[in-house]
């Protein structure tokens, strides 16, 4: 594939926090590898531009790599663990998922796609073949953050202790060093955190969306738990490049985004188009200063970015990189929440 001790030798600007109180050091932006595992959502992929895309990431200083059974049944993490073998193991930090699954009839149905129906299933025996399975899909013998991936819900119940107890186990048994939970309700946020240690929540989050996160940044900070965002560019929309001429196509993800209609569209675009002045400032594209605004949203904040091209990257490595002035933040905040109709 590649040489992983010759590497382009770029100077790594990228700010770094810790992981919760793991003392996991993770750069604050990650490449997340949703679309490169390739489905009916996201079509046809080239493994090839995915692999440029996280080589190029891990040299820029991205060293935090988000994945998941899920994205492709399997496919991103195999690609992750292509990587893995070209860089000393230290040097990444993997975070990858549990608790969707498609294996068996056991669990609540999300959906069908690709021929399999995809399931909400938490159970102990679940995730103790899907950490095996995803450890042998890396080639690892241990998964830096363990996130499950999608919560109970009616009619297959797991408690939340027990989920808990079963994530012990495995931090216990060496194979993962922390935990994390992902699009989870206040309740079982808080009801986490009373059986354990939790050391990332990742949830939805970008300027268009942030009641959620924002509620979670106040017991996040004195806990000291890793607040990950994901979706920061709402599906490319606050990149700039969609324009109005821009057709969502049956089945796409972006469907069940509402910013997409054409009458929301709109004025996310005018306010994309009035920060030109900003661009210019600090010498970036609309993509950089979205990402910028994003790391800058709280100081537990770490931002997934994901993207199937070494262009993709670019962008993201310089928005990591960028500290707004407060007095643009604030100008920022006021015109998102023109839009948004929310409060500062």
């Amino acid at each position: 594939m590649r040489c992983a001790a010759v590497l382009r030798g770029k100077e790594e600007k990228m700010k770094k926090r810790e992981i919760g109180n793991s003392g996991i050091e993770a750069s604050v932006i990650s490449l997340g590898t949703w679309a490169m595992g390739g489905d009916e959502q996201w079509g046809a992929v080239d493994d090839d531009s995915s692999l440029k895309a996280i080589f190029e990431a891990v040299d820029r200083g991205i060293n935090l790599i988000d994945t998941a059974p899920a994205y492709g049944f399997g496919h991103s993490e195999e690609l992750v663990g292509k990587v893995l073998k070209e860089f000393p193991r230290e040097k990444l930090v993997i975070e990858t998922k549990c608790g969707v699954w498609w294996k068996t009839d056991e669990g609540t149905p999300i959906v069908t796609r690709d021929g399999k129906t995809i399931r909400r299933n938490l159970s102990r025996k679940a995730m103790l073949t899907e950490v095996d399975d995803s450890l042998r899909r890396l080639g690892v013998d241990h998964i830096d953050i363990y996130v499950t991936h999608q919560q109970p819900m009616e009619p297959f119940m797991v408690e939340i202790g027990e989920i808990m107890d079963t994530l012990k186990e495995l931090k216990k048994a060496g194979k993962i060093r922390a935990i994390g939970i992902s699009n989870a309700s206040r309740e079982q946020f808080d009801e986490y955190r009373g059986f354990g240690q939790i050391d990332l929540i990742q949830e939805r989050f970008s300027m268009l969306d942030d009641k959620k996160m924002k509620g979670l940044f106040p017991v996040c900070r004195e806990d000291k738990i890793t607040t990950q965002a994901y979706s920061p560019l709402e599906q490319g929309l606050l990149t700039g490049k969609i324009r109005m001429d821009y057709q969502v196509e049956p089945g796409n993800v972006r469907n069940k985004i509402p910013w997409f209609a054409p009458e929301k569209r709109r004025p996310v675009l005018d306010m994309l188009d009035s920060w030109t002045d900003l661009c210019e400032k600090y010498d970036c594209n609309t993509v950089n200063l979205v990402i910028a605004w994003s790391v800058n949203a709280g100081d537990t904040m770490n931002v997934i970015c994901g993207g199937r091209k070494p262009a993709h990257v670019a962008d993201y490595i310089k928005g990591g990189e960028l500290t707004l002035a407060a007095e643009d933040i604030l100008k920022m905040n006021r015109d998102i929440a023109k839009v948004t109709g929310g409060s500062l």
